[in-house]
């Protein structure tokens, strides 16, 4: 029979210690520091009354699935307080069930205070107080993860006396079940699934010095069962700002509001600071009171709701687009940057008065369309783009309607809508129709007019207002194309050149191509010229070249390269005028001998004879003497010999 092995005593006791330490870690439910109460509470733990850091620092953690409840909880709740709370993982969750209105208290009497939930965990409380009782009161909220909550069954009250810091990412939510606040501080959502959610109406800013911020990030939603006051004032105080941020770039941020109140002295601030330009992005909420929007960051934002805003629009960089008729509030004036598109869609908006200097377009509103300055209409180098049908004077046509003064410069881009072109008479096709005093100026693009069919149309001022004017045009003459070679003779060297050149009588202002009957092949000559030759639009010239090759035995003789004009591909497109050209390149003198040896009298048959070297006087003196010496040699060598 086999023993069963005992283990020996070090090993048990390790054993032992690593079950002691899992047991410990069992404990879920830890609260430690200057807290009440304070101890490990085990996986689950019911208790009345909690404070975390009263004095000093405190610390709460619910994890691995703990359970608490409690009663009303303070996290950092006097002068040095800094407590510290984490609800971590999926199941972990801490239930407050205060008796009286208020159960969650994050940082007050100058205490501070933080909330983490994270990885799918829950708080759930009546009504939760940030921030509270005087200033140095800090809090901080963190709601992370799919899952993770936190609820108040009443309201959000945040930031009441000093800062307070609300992050909700990754899949967070929030939720209030009644009205809340943003005093001091801010809250910012980002990523899918992140939500806030209140109830009834949100309050934003309440008293002076309240500089509150909402951000609205990539893929997150806040959602207002009523009014958001942005911002909203107490007691009769003057608030300073309020500020909703609308971010992300392939999915911005969601506002959805019952509506959008801006509170007074256009202290509310909504931004459009997205750089999603696929136009799918919407902003429904209806908007009234004054206050400022925003368009930033390239994106594109389409306006759906039935806004009455007053204060101040601006497109600084980006589209705002109106996606319904009441869009475009009638009681804003809007200001378009230069990286800027206001873009009016199908509608016909009234604005309370226009600064533009970036781009207007009115395209997608046929040719019924108008755009309506009630009051000023400035143009700093601005365009504005409208369509038209091209034909008489009764053509139909978008307008620009200034009730007011129009004042600067603005490009009209016209574009036709299927018109043949007309003669208009009388005034023509009114595109900009001034109330006040034109004291601008309004004008098409290069080249400062539209044609359609045979109609060149202008814009024209008739006393106050803008209209296009259309007169007929002649067909122009075709030009006439000549050539022309310089120098015209070649004494054969090697690389000699000669510029040839195809002329028009007139520029055409579009390029032309030239025929050409090319030289024919030939080992005297290389040449550049090929057919056709282009002359560019607005010119009248274009070159080639021809080049000389020195000649060798039998390719001597003088050789002449003919250019001439073809007719045109494009019946009347140019008419031919003057000679061909001809270039001449001539024999190398010493060079030549095609006609035999050089023998004969005639030098073989025209060729240059060689020539017989001569001496001078000296020369013949110096022979002379020579010859002299020599036969008185002679002489006195005969004489010896007898």
């Amino acid at each position: 029979m086999m023993k069963k092995a005992i283990l020996p005593l070090r090993p048990c006791a390790l054993l032992v210690s690593c079950f002691i330490a899992g047991l410990a870690q069992a404990q879920t439910i830890s609260i430690t520091g200057d807290s009440t109460p304070a101890g490990e509470m085990g996986a689950s733990y019911d208790t009345a009354r909690i404070i975390v850091g009263n004095t000093s620092a405190g610390a709460l953690d619910v994890r691995g699935g703990g359970k608490l409840t409690s009663t009303d909880v303070f996290l950092g709740q006097a002068p040095g307080g800094n407590g510290t709370t984490t609800v971590d993982g999926s199941g972990s969750s801490w239930v407050i069930n205060a008796p009286f209105d208020v159960g969650l208290v994050i940082g007050q009497g100058q205490g501070s205070g933080s909330l983490k939930i994270t990885n799918g965990a829950s708080v759930t409380n009546n009504k939760s107080l940030t921030a509270s009782n005087s200033p140095e009161s800090i809090a901080l909220i963190e709601v992370a993860g799919t899952n993770s909550a936190l609820t108040s069954n009443g309201r959000c009250l945040w930031g009441r006396s000093d800062t307070t810091t609300v992050q909700i990412t990754n899949g967070g939510v929030v939720q209030c079940g009644q009205n809340g606040s943003i005093g001091f501080g801010s809250v910012t959502l980002a990523g899918t699934g992140s939500k806030w959610v209140m109830g009834t109406d949100l309050y934003m800013a309440g008293a002076t010095d309240m500089h509150p911020t909402l951000n609205i990030g990539e893929g997150s939603v806040v959602e207002i069962g009523g009014t958001m006051e942005l911002p909203s004032f107490a007691d009769g105080t003057t608030p300073t700002s309020a500020t909703v941020n609308i971010e992300g770039s392939t999915t911005p941020g969601a506002l959805a509001a019952a509506s959008l109140l801006f509170g007074p002295n256009e202290a509310g601030v909504l931004n459009f600071n997205h750089s999603d330009t696929s136009g799918n992005y919407q902003f429904a909420t209806p908007m009234t009171g004054p206050g400022k929007v925003y368009v930033l960051n390239g994106g594109t934002t389409t306006l759906t709701g039935n806004n009455s805003y007053a204060g101040g629009t601006s497109v600084t960089e980006g589209t705002l687009r109106a996606g319904s008729a009441t869009a475009l509030s009638s009681a804003t004036a809007f200001s378009i940057g230069t990286n800027g598109t206001l873009d009016t869609g199908s509608f016909s908006p009234t604005l309370s008065s226009l600064h533009h200097g970036g781009t207007v377009t009115m395209l997608a509103g046929g040719t019924s369309s108008t755009l309506t300055v009630s009051g000023e209409y400035y143009g700093h180098l601005g365009s504005m783009a409208l369509n038209t049908v091209l034909g008489d004077s009764s053509a139909a046509s978008q307008k620009l309607i200034v009730n007011g003064n129009a004042m600067g410069l603005t490009t009209l881009n016209i574009t036709n809508l299927g018109g043949a072109g007309a003669q208009t008479t009388g005034n023509g096709i009114l595109v900009v129709q001034v109330a006040g005093t034109s004291f601008g100026n309004f004008e098409l693009p290069e080249p400062g007019y539209i044609e359609a069919g045979g109609f060149r149309y202008s814009l024209a001022k008739v006393g106050n207002n803008w209209y296009l004017q259309s007169e007929e045009q002649l067909e122009a003459a075709a030009p006439a194309a000549s050539v022309a070679c310089d120098p015209s003779e070649l004494n054969g060297a090697d690389t000699l050149v000669a510029t040839c050149k195809v002329s028009l009588s007139v520029a055409a202002t579009a390029d032309l191509p030239i025929n050409l009957t090319l030289p024919a092949t030939h080992p005297r000559y290389t040449t550049t010229c090929s057919s056709p030759i282009t002359v560019p639009a607005n010119a009248t010239e274009a070159s080639c070249t021809i080049t000389a090759v020195a000649s060798e035995g039998a390719n001597g003789a003088d050789v002449t390269a003919v250019l001439a004009i073809a007719p045109p591909t494009v019946a009347d497109a140019y008419t031919i005028t003057g000679p061909a050209a001809e270039v001449v390149i001539k024999a190398v003198e010493g060079r030549e001998g095609g006609g035999g040896d050089n023998g004969g009298g005639d030098n073989g048959g025209g060729a240059v004879p060689h020539k017989v070297p001569t001496m001078g006087a000296a020369g013949l003196m110096a022979m002379a003497s020579i010859l002299s010496l020599l036969g008185l040699r002679r002489v006195r060598k005969d004489r010896t010999a007898v």
